[in-house]
């Protein structure tokens, strides 16, 4: 509480009730708890004479009831201390059902309760109300006593107030709080676990309070979704003795779960349904009315189809974002119990916090979406299919709210039936970076294509980012990969150079000259060297970004410590190498301020003469028609080579990978068929994001609510080798392996 001297000095000099009369309030107020058992009291005043609002002076009360008053009240609102004031009357109100806020803001007393607000008058001028709450309402018989009563301490307090008191031309900037920790709340508890140490005065409020005060700081350090989730399950589910929670917007006429704990079933009851489906969630949106459930059948009025959820009762709390975002959190107990009205209001306060945290990760994903959705746009499509080279491909966003970031790869065909494999790093991690990214792949492109040597690329390159109005540089590595001659021809450009895993196992590094970065000084002169590698050679191009998570900064020494990590995985399992270094460098998001690149290429060499030994189709989107046609690819390719025996079971699987990728990819798929000494791969590629998940194996009800579905991959799963999924290009790429059997 500040001091009556420095309260006399924010007042400009002008007297005060609060700085004069503190002892006084405070008196009126234990006489409001004590007497008439009053839960929360409040004075109101007008602070100028043509104020069209009152302010809140101070406030008395029980924890946390007291901080949900209204700080302001407009006084031709129907708020009881506004018509008290309007009027000059006493007026009561035995409010049963909350009542919408004007400014459709949540209430934070979403409870039934006596209001009772006596006007204070000093020689015919209106100074202000005086007001008290009761949480539950009294009993009818007794509402006449509480409102004599108030009358009578309205009337003393006015008595002993300085008849030369001037309203106060300046309202402080918060309301004085007396606590009282002695009401009939003290101690109480909804569940069969207290609040704190009831029989310590102010032990329980303060519990309740700490809760809300540790749930606010740690939805401010939460950056997504599943922290707020973390946030809910430890200070609101445990504490109130909650076994379910759904985190639900509503989005485009349908309800979302973006997060629950406990029961899939709630979510699935709620997960993608029209918001009307349910009537009481739609008034629920509307009026950002709260909605407590005490029974079984009040859940089962409410929600018809949750008869198959352990739910016995629960809480429906507003998520009342500032602008359109609109949501609710559901609480759910597998017992009958209810709610009290101090518990309410401890619920609406962390909703509140909720909402705001809630509505601030949803902006930053939907921007982190977008910008990723720019990011793939400016990445290769797809990956080429080489008969002398497998090649994969990764790229991770930096963990910065923007996510932005300048890195790229690239892999383009070279006359010649040579091969360029390209990586680069534009300075900064901004729209700027990712838009002259663009350009210089672009424009990078377009030289190879023509047929100019590595470093004549990059020396065209770099005057080309030069001419653009920008300040920024780039690092670039050109790799010209001559399958015939097993020669790799390397270009720097200021950019680490490429490692490489040799059959037997060590990881070298290539000795190229560094050069200077792209657009640093046009004319320069780029040199480039060449090193042979042998069939079963993996090249590995990164970005500096794969150094920003591990504990040594150099990226080349965090680079080479990640691939001699992944020697245990077999060259041949590319997308696993891939796997495994991105798992590494993902282990510490936080960490990761730079995004990062990556491009594996296996090279193999041609030891299957002139028959082609890897073949490709594509197929028309949602047109199922064409799995017959993937059958008869598969069937034609496996016959060509003799492999008959692998017929029946490579046609069955294809057609399960080609089917689910029609129906629930959207786009068009690509299907590709490839031989290796030992075994045949298959994949087919779309440009969807959505995972494929066997029906019944899931690992989480998050990933299954949104993953292609379909039984027949619980059949891939059996005949198969191995299968999987991995990025590729703007998408993804379903396959599995087939060991050979030739046929006698």
């Amino acid at each position: 509480m500040r001091s009556n001297d420095n309260i006399h000095n924010s007042i400009g000099g002008t007297p005060s009730l609060l700085t004069n009369q503190q002892a006084l309030l405070s008196e009126t107020f234990h006489r409001m708890s004590s007497d008439l058992g009053a839960d929360v009291s409040a004075l109101y005043v007008a602070v100028h004479s043509d104020s069209t609002s009152l302010t809140a002076l101070a406030a008395g009360g029980a924890l946390p009831l007291v901080f949900s008053i209204p700080e302001t009240v407009p006084c031709a609102g129907p708020h009881v201390s506004a018509v008290a004031y309007r009027t000059g009357a006493t007026t009561v109100m035995d409010i049963a059902l909350p009542q919408q806020s004007e400014e459709h803001l949540p209430d934070f007393m979403p409870y039934p309760r006596l209001v009772v607000s006596v006007p204070l008058l000093i020689q015919n001028r209106k100074l202000g109300v005086l007001t008290g709450i009761w949480v539950p309402p009294n009993k009818p018989d007794e509402i006449e006593s509480v409102r004599d009563a108030m009358e009578s301490l309205g009337c003393d307090l006015i008595s002993r107030v300085d008849d030369r008191y001037d309203v106060p031309k300046m309202p402080p900037h918060a309301p004085i709080i007396f606590p009282f920790f002695a009401g009939h709340f003290e101690g109480t508890s909804l569940s069969d676990r207290a609040w704190g140490a009831p029989s310590v005065p102010g032990s329980a409020a303060m519990s309740q309070m700490y809760q809300v005060h540790r749930f606010s700081a740690e939805l401010n350090r939460a950056s997504g979704v599943k922290d707020l989730m973390q946030a809910i399950r430890d200070r609101v589910e445990t504490p109130l003795g909650a076994e379910n929670c759904a985190a639900v917007v509503s989005s485009e006429g349908r309800l979302r779960v973006v997060g629950f704990n406990g029961s899939a079933g709630l979510m699935k009851m709620l997960h993608n349904a029209p918001v009307n489906h349910h009537s009481l969630l739609t008034d629920l949106l509307i009026s950002g009315r709260p909605i407590f459930l005490s029974s079984r059948k009040a859940v089962g009025d409410m929600f018809p189809t949750a008869k198959d959820i352990d739910l016995e009762s629960c809480a429906v709390l507003p998520l009342i974002g500032s602008g359109s975002f609109r949501g609710v959190l559901i609480l759910g107990f597998r017992r009958e119990r209810r709610i009290e009205s101090h518990e309410q209001t401890l619920l609406m306060m962390m909703a509140a916090h909720l909402a705001v945290a809630m509505e601030r990760c949803q902006l930053s994903e939907a921007e982190h979406a977008l910008t990723s959705a720019l990011q793939r746009k400016l990445l290769p499509p797809t990956l080429p299919d080489l008969p002398e080279a497998v090649l994969t491909a990764r790229y991770l966003s930096a963990s910065s709210p923007a996510g932005m970031g300048g890195d790229w790869y690239d892999v383009i065909p070279l006359p010649g039936n040579r091969t360029g494999l390209v990586i680069g790093d534009v300075q900064g991690h901004d729209i700027d970076s990712t838009v002259i990214m663009g350009q210089i792949r672009s424009g990078l492109r377009a030289y190879a294509t023509e047929g100019h040597d590595p470093t004549d690329v990059l020396g065209r390159s770099s005057a080309l980012l030069a001419e653009l109005d920008t300040e920024l540089y780039a690092t670039c590595c050109f790799v010209c990969l001559d399958p015939e001659e097993g020669v790799l021809e390397i270009a720097l450009a200021g950019h680490p150079a490429p490692l490489l895993r040799c059959p037997q196992g060590s990881v070298v590094e290539v000795d190229a000259p560094a050069n200077l970065p792209l657009g640093v000084a046009p004319g320069h002169s780029y040199l480039s060297s060449e090193v042979a590698v042998n069939p079963g050679t993996l090249v590995m191009l990164y970005t500096d970004g794969i150094a920003t998570a591990a504990s040594d900064a150099d990226p080349t020494i965090a680079a080479r410590s990640l691939l001699d990590s992944a020697r245990n995985i077999d060259s041949e399992s590319i997308h696993g190498v891939a796997d495994f270094i991105v798992a590494n460098f993902s282990q510490h998001p936080g960490l990761c301020s730079d995004d990062m690149a990556l491009l594996l290429a296996l090279y193999e060499g041609n030891s299957f003469g002139a028959m082609r030994r890897v073949d490709r189709m594509t197929l028309q989107r949602h047109d199922v028609r064409d799995v017959r046609t993937a059958r008869k690819f598969v069937r034609d390719y496996l016959v060509e080579r003799g492999l008959s025996s692998l017929v029946e079971n490579l046609e069955i699987m294809a057609s399960e990978l080609v089917t689910n990728a029609l129906i629930h990819a959207d786009t068009d798929v690509e299907v590709s068929i490839r031989e290796y000494p030992d075994h045949i791969h298959f994949e087919a590629r779309d440009t969807g994001v959505k995972p494929p998940i066997p029906a019944p194996i899931t690992t989480s009800y998050e990933a299954n609510a949104t993953a292609e579905h379909g039984r027949g991959l619980n059949i891939v799963d059996v005949l198969s080798s191995a299968w999987g999924t991995s990025p590729h290009g703007k998408g993804k790429a379903v396959w599995f392996d087939v060991l050979k059997k030739r046929s006698e």
